[in-house]
C-alpha cells in the first residue's frame, strides 16, 4: 500500500475518533508535541523505525514517555500503530492530522524561517499580516537559518515569500554577472 496513503488513513481515523469524542484539541496538542519530539529528537524515529527493537520494548518506552503526557486516547493511537507495525508513519501522521484539523477550524498553517529568533512581538506581527492577507488565523511554526544573513523566509499553503538577505544577494550577483556579460 502506498505510503501516503496509511499515514492519511490512520491520522483521519485518530480525527474522526477525536471529534466523537469531542477531544479534538487536546489530540492536536499531543500531534503537534509528537511532531516536535520527532523532528528535533531523531533518535526516537530512529527506535520507532528500527526493527531490532521489539515492538513490546516499543511500546513500554512510549507508555514510560507520553503516558502522562498525552491524552489516552493519543496512547491508545501509539500502540495501535505498533501493533499494525505502522509506528514508522508517525511524523507523516502527525502532519496529515494537523492538515486536518487546520482544514476544519480555517487555520492556515505558515513556516516562518529568519536568521535570528523572533520574539512575541515580532511573532505577532507575523500573525497579523497572514490574517489581514489570508482572512484567517494562521498557526507559524518557526525556524533559525542563520545562512539567510538577515529578512526571512514566510511560506503559507503553496505561497512563499522569501525576503532573505542572501536571497538578495544571490539576485543582485545574477544581475551584476548578466550585466558584465553583456
Amino acid at each position: 500500500m502506498n505510503e501516503s496513503k496509511i499515514s492519511v488513513r490512520y491520522a483521519k481515523a485518530l480525527f474522526s475518533s477525536a471529534v466523537e469524542r469531542n477531544l479534538l484539541d487536546a489530540i492536536k496538542k499531543d500531534m503537534d508535541f509528537l511532531l516536535h519530539l520527532l523532528q528535533t529528537q531523531p533518535r526516537l524515529k530512529e527506535l520507532l523505525s528500527s526493527p531490532v527493537v521489539k515492538t513490546k520494548e516499543k511500546g513500554t518506552f512510549l507508555d514510560n514517555i507520553f503516558k502522562d503526557q498525552c491524552n489516552r486516547l493519543t496512547v491508545d493511537f501509539l500502540h495501535l500503530l505498533l501493533k499494525n507495525s505502522r509506528e514508522v508513519f508517525l511524523l507523516e501522521i502527525c502532519l496529515n492530522f494537523q492538515s486536518l484539523y487546520s482544514k476544519l477550524t480555517g487555520i492556515k498553517s505558515a513556516k516562518l524561517v529568519t536568521a535570528v529568533e523572533l520574539d512575541t512581538a515580532q511573532l505577532e506581527q507575523f500573525n497579523q499580516l497572514i490574517q489581514s492577507h489570508f482572512g484567517s488565523k494562521a498557526e507559524v511554526m518557526t525556524t533559525v537559518d542563520e545562512s539567510l544573513l538577515g529578512g526571512f523566509i514566510l511560506k503559507v499553503e503553496d505561497l512563499q515569500l522569501d525576503a532573505s538577505v542572501s536571497t538578495q544577494l544571490k539576485k543582485m550577483k545574477r544581475e551584476l554577472v548578466s550585466f558584465i556579460k553583456n
